[in-house]
C-alpha cells in the first residue's frame, strides 16, 4: 500500500534508510506491478519500472541516482531506460535553481499527445488490411481471410468512432475548465 497523504514519502531524493523497510517494500511492490503492464505497452522492462515508480513520485520528480537507488539497477542501465523514455515523450526532466541535478518526470501532456498520435496510425493499418485482403482474394485460406476481415472490421470501427470520442472529451474538457474558472 502507499502511503496516504499523512505519511508522504518523499521520492526526489530518495534515501530508504530513512523510511521504514515495510513502506519501501510496499512501493517497491507497486512498482513492478504497474511496470508489468507497461512492459505490455512495448516497455522494457526497466524503462517500464523507471517510468512507473516516475508515476508514483511524490513529489512527481526524481534525481538520477534516487532512481538508481531505488531500482538497484547500473547507472547505464537507469540511463539507457530515462533516453528511451525521453526520446519517447513519456519523460523529460526539470532543474532546480542553484542545483545542477536534474530531476526526471513523467510528461503529461508529451505522453497524452504520444497517446493521441499512436490513434493517428488507425487509418493507413485500415489502408494496408484493404491491400493484403485484396491480394488475399484468390488464396484457399477463407477462415484466415475472414479472420483478417474481422481485424479490418475492427479497426473501421475505431476509425469511424475515434474523432467522436475525442471530440467528447474535448468538449467535457472545456466545461471543467469553465467550471474550474468559476468554482
Amino acid at each position: 500500500m502507499l502511503p496516504n497523504k499523512s505519511e508522504p514519502i518523499e521520492l526526489a531524493g530518495f534515501e530508504p534508510r530513512k523510511y521504514p523497510q515495510q513502506m519501501v517494500k510496499n512501493i517497491k511492490t507497486r512498482v513492478e506491478e504497474i511496470g508489468i503492464f507497461f512492459e505490455t505497452t512495448g516497455l522494457t522492462p526497466m524503462e517500464a519500472r523507471v517510468f512507473a515508480l516516475l508515476l508514483l513520485a511524490d513529489p512527481p520528480a526524481m534525481e538520477f541516482f534516487a532512481i538508481q537507488e531505488f531500482l538497484g539497477a547500473s547507472k547505464s542501465t537507469i540511463s539507457n531506460a530515462l533516453k528511451r523514455l525521453m526520446n519517447e515523450g513519456r519523460v523529460d526532466y526539470i532543474t532546480k535553481p542553484g542545483d545542477r541535478k536534474r530531476y526526471f518526470r513523467v510528461s503529461s501532456q508529451k505522453w497524452l499527445q504520444q497517446i493521441q498520435e499512436s490513434f493517428a496510425t488507425i487509418t493507413p493499418f485500415v489502408a494496408t488490411m484493404n491491400k493484403v485482403l485484396k491480394l488475399r482474394e484468390q488464396t484457399d485460406s477463407p477462415k484466415f481471410n475472414k479472420d483478417l476481415r474481422h481485424i479490418q472490421e475492427y479497426f473501421l470501427h475505431l476509425e469511424r468512432e475515434l474523432p467522436r470520442i475525442k471530440e467528447k472529451w474535448e468538449r467535457q474538457q472545456k466545461e471543467d475548465t469553465k467550471a474550474g474558472e468559476r468554482g
